[in-house]
This record gives C-alpha cells, sequence and structure tokens, in this order.
C-alpha cells in the first residue's frame, strides 16, 4: 500500500502479480472490520496502469 485517499487505498505491484494480490486484498478488507448485526462490508477493487484507469 502507496498511499490512502479518503476511503481509497492505492496499491503498487508489478503486473504479474495482481491477479494473485487482489482478492487477496479483498478479504482482508472484509473481513478487517466486523460490523454490528451481520452488516456486509462492501469492498470493490480496480485496477490500472494509473488511479484514473483504475476507476
Amino acid at each position: 500500500m502507496i498511499l490512502q485517499v479518503h476511503d481509497e487505498l492505492v496499491f503498487d505491484a508489478v503486473q504479474e502479480e495482481v491477479a494473485y494480490i487482489t482478492p487477496k486484498i479483498k478479504e482482508l478488507m472484509t473481513t478487517a472490520l466486523l460490523l454490528p448485526r451481520g452488516v456486509p462490508l462492501e469492498v470493490e477493487v480496480g485496477t490500472g496502469r494509473n488511479w484514473l484507469q483504475a476507476h
């Protein structure tokens, strides 16, 4: 992780690792905080060569 912008986390990785780390990051983020009454924590992942392409 290289940057946090409000509610977004920005990671830098080599292209060959993206498919491997993306589901791991999503899993870690969805289980980082258990919300009351079983409310799910929604996580979206976008990838790209820069921040604009990732959206």
